[in-house]
């Protein structure tokens, strides 16, 4: 008899336990919920710990699944435990899943998330101008607080060192930021090329060496085609620089990992601003090597970009010479 009380005690103390980590105590005070939590989701997403950030990701791609979807379905697709949810949805300010999903819903029928503000339907134009320049300015002045300066010495002395440079990038934004980073370092005479498709990847890669560096650009930090080009250039003793978000494979995987801020995550209405921090970043790095290179690299640069604007092509219409 006494065994089945402390059986029955046991088994109560274990429910209590199960019941605060789903909850949380009852007289614990939280955060103000939010009005909008999207932007508050990504402003959080430095502070989280690993298994909340996988649940993070998860609801900033899948909004609308997000919304509607069980503890279990969201620990399910996230990968993570079920305490993990709400102990996320408890991190942004929620007491719950159930009031995590309300206010999220909530936050969709407000208007359309665009970073860091929201863009309703009876924003006029005057209006959306200002707002979509000041979440542009928001994410400069958060990526200007939060880009390592020895990372970035260390990724300009690594391009600055090496024979050749190898950009790549998946999908219509980082590819393009793969190429503008390409075209900056062919600028100041470094061998660079860019590519943007997986077949020439892997060969470009497969052709690196110890004196080669692989610029790896990607904002998810998951990309299949990115990680295995790196194992490939990483095999051939190549050094690679990933252009990246904090807390993704390719960001511990890479020799050096140039971090972009939480805010850069993009959405499908804000697929824009991320790119502009990816291009100020580029451009961060493309400066910082200029700034090792001789004078007289600096000046064979400066010849060349001459040229380039007395090119019959960049004269007005009608003035090409014969």
């Amino acid at each position: 008899m006494a065994v089945d009380a402390a059986q029955r005690r046991q088994l109560s103390h274990r429910r209590r336990d199960q019941h605060l980590l789903l909850t949380g105590p009852a007289n614990e005070e939280r955060s103000p919920v939010p009005d909008n939590l999207i932007p508050a989701i990504r402003g959080a997403l430095h502070a989280l710990r690993p298994a909340e950030r996988k649940v993070a990701a998860v609801v900033l791609a899948e909004l609308d699944f997000a919304a509607g979807a069980s503890i279990r379905e969201l620990a399910a697709r996230a990968g993570v435990s079920e305490p993990s949810v709400t102990r996320f949805s408890r991190a942004v300010g929620c007491g719950g899943l159930r009031q995590f999903k309300r206010q999220l819903s909530h936050s969709l029928a407000a208007g359309v998330p665009y970073q860091a503000v929201t863009i309703d339907k009876r924003d006029g134009a005057a209006l959306l101008v200002h707002k979509v320049c000041d979440s542009i300015a928001a994410a400069l002045d958060e990526m200007r607080e939060r880009t390592d300066p020895a990372a970035l010495d260390a990724a300009a002395a690594l391009v600055a060192g090496a024979r050749r440079v190898c950009c790549i990038g998946v999908g219509p934004g980082c590819a393009a930021v793969a190429q503008e980073a390409c075209l900056r370092l062919q600028r100041l005479d470094i061998a660079a090329s860019a590519h943007s498709d997986g077949e020439s990847q892997r060969l470009a890669a497969g052709l690196l060496g110890a004196q080669d560096a692989l610029l790896a650009i990607s904002l998810s930090g998951c990309s299949a085609e990115i990680a295995d080009c790196a194992r490939i250039a990483r095999r051939q003793g190549a050094r690679t620089i990933a252009l990246t978000a904090a807390g993704t494979p390719l960001s511990r995987d890479a020799d050096v990992p140039l971090l972009l801020p939480p805010s850069s995550a993009a959405t499908p209405y804000s697929p824009g601003v991320a790119q502009l921090m990816q291009l100020a970043l580029a451009d961060m790095l493309a400066i910082a090597v200029a700034l090792r290179q001789q004078p007289a690299v600096l000046e064979k640069a400066r010849r060349a970009a001459v040229g380039l604007e007395r090119a019959p092509s960049a004269q007005a219409p009608g003035t090409a010479r014969a």
